[in-house]
């Protein structure tokens, strides 16, 4: 019986594994990527315009009205099949966990950019289908027409490839699995053999959701792409210094003229109802960038003081009530000290 048991432990436990592998969407960015369960592999194919060979992506140093070809090879590993695939090219964006997305399809334009990846490609490349022989390779192309007038700084984004064959979602014996694969290859643009490297770091707005999550909206407004951001975030009540919440990230990565949500507080912070200020300092090599600003959290986003824990884990109402026992308690023994002083010097 025990033996049974552990069986079907095991078999649970192997299935999971299989789920979470199924599920997983693998973003790969390196030349000649492969992958066996994807049975491809895609690699750039350089024009005159790479400014390295080696890169394992497309760095391209442009000129104004060109047309630039982006040549993606891809190999189809299956020997007895024919596969479809799917391309798209996204813009770059910077995720909340500080990291770039290459191929963000979805976003729209950020304020600050002259230009994305996405206006210089004609709708019908934006989104193309091909299928590769079984055991060949074949390649596409997406043209980059760069417009007349110079752009400042770096555009990014990437080349997304999807297999799109027995690309499918199982439901059998109540399982939902899918079969997914895609890879991604970045596709960096400058129109300068060394791009300005000046940037800037604002803070737009900070969010405070129920719980309390204070979030800080920072966004890079400038055509500039940069890493190893370190991040050193305080809160404290508005027009004092004692530090309430304290976070601190290293080696964020942030996408030319894009922002991201920085979780500076989450629920399991208690903070209360009430005024508070955000002080940030940001660092990426040598530049430094100092940002502070007040924000409010309501009486329905704040922790209830009747869930806020103090000193040794009891709750802040607890010690309100034995705050006010004991003040009661020695206002009682001072008033039954000085009766007792009175009788004495009556007696006397």
């Amino acid at each position: 019986m025990i033996k049974l048991k552990t069986n079907s432990i095991v078999k649970l436990c192997l299935s999971i594994v299989l789920c979470i592998c199924f599920l997983q969407l693998p973003h790969v960015n390196a030349d000649n990527i492969s992958n066996n369960a994807a049975e491809f592999t895609i690699s750039p194919v350089y024009s005159h315009e790479q400014k390295e060979d080696d890169a394992g992506y497309f760095d391209l140093n442009v000129k104004k009205s060109t047309t630039v070809p982006v040549k993606v090879k891809i190999s189809n590993l299956n020997k007895n099949q024919d596969i479809e695939y799917l391309i798209k090219v996204g813009n770059a964006t910077t995720n909340d966990n500080g990291t770039i997305n290459y191929t963000n399809f979805k976003n729209k334009k950020d304020t600050t950019a002259k230009y994305q990846l996405t206006d210089f490609i004609s709708k019908t490349e934006l989104k193309q289908k091909v299928t590769v022989k079984a055991g060949s390779s074949s390649e596409v192309t997406v043209n980059l027409k760069v417009p007349k007038q110079k752009f400042p700084g770096t555009i990014a984004g990437g080349v997304y490839v999807e297999r799109l064959t027995n690309s499918y979602t199982n439901e059998k014996n109540g399982m939902n699995t899918r079969n997914h694969f895609s890879m991604t290859l970045p596709v960096i643009l400058t129109e300068q053999a060394k791009a300005k490297r000046i940037a800037k770091m604002e803070l737009d707005k900070v969010m405070v959701k129920n719980g309390p999550e204070v979030i800080a909206k920072l966004h890079n407004v400038k055509p500039v792409m940069f890493g190893k951001l370190s991040i050193d975030s305080k809160i404290t009540k508005k027009n004092h210094v004692k530090t309430l919440i304290h976070k601190n990230v290293n080696n964020y990565q942030v996408a030319p003229n894009s922002s991201f949500n920085f979780l500076a507080s989450d629920s399991s912070n208690q903070l209360g109802a009430g005024k508070y200020t955000i002080d940030m300092h940001l660092q990426s090599g040598k530049r430094k960038w100092h940002l502070v600003k007040d924000f409010t959290i309501t009486a329905k986003q704040g922790v209830p003081l009747t869930k806020r824990t103090g000193w040794l884990g009891i709750s802040m109402v607890m010690w309100i009530v034995i705050l006010i026992l004991v003040i009661i308690i020695v206002g009682l023994v001072v008033v039954i000290v000085r009766q007792k002083q009175n009788l004495k010097t009556k007696n006397k």
